[in-house]
């Protein structure tokens, strides 16, 4: 069997007015951009490594990540906003840690939820099992074992004896 492929949708012009707007922004901010960027590389490896999950965990890391760029960014735009200050913060390793710290929290959110979600889930279907387990037991009682699917029975529906059905040897005798 051929391994299914995806197929590509096209760009269409209104993605195409979209990059180029973004672009221009991004010559036109090129301080925040440079400091946006670098700040925000643990959000594109979420995005890369999170696809499978709808996006949950980049849409977590980056919320937090953004979060530890903000203040950077607001101190880069009510001083200097030039390429230099851009660059001179990023050296800076306070700047880099703060920034990556934010994105490590993100992660840590995700994982948490993550496990909690699941335990619940878990503790829910067992939950639904024992139910389940309890309604079983009471149509046992009340209609025989015959409910349960474990006797053999025959064409009609009469469970079956080790040698025939039932009451057969009743009509022997």
């Amino acid at each position: 069997m051929a391994a299914k492929k995806k197929r590509k949708k096209p760009v269409t012009w209104q993605t195409q007015v979209l990059l180029l707007f973004a672009f221009i922004l991004s010559i036109v901010f090129l301080p925040t951009t440079i400091l946006i960027f670098f700040g925000m590389l643990p959000t594109m490896v979420a995005s890369f490594i999170g696809r499978g999950r709808e996006g949950s965990r980049a849409l977590t890391v980056g919320a937090m990540n953004f979060a530890g760029c903000f203040p950077f960014i607001l101190d880069l735009w009510t001083s200097r906003n030039t390429v230099e200050q851009a660059v001179s913060m990023l050296f800076d390793p306070r700047t880099i840690v703060v920034m990556y710290c934010a994105a490590a929290v993100g992660y840590l959110i995700d994982w948490a939820v993550s496990g909690l979600v699941g335990n619940i889930l878990v503790q829910q279907a067992k939950s639904r099992i024992a139910a389940i387990d309890e309604r079983q037991a009471a149509m046992v009682k009340r209609w025989g074992p015959e409910v349960t699917g474990e006797v053999a029975l025959d064409e009609q529906g009469f469970p079956l004896d080790d040698d025939g059905p039932v009451g057969s040897k009743a009509k022997k005798s």
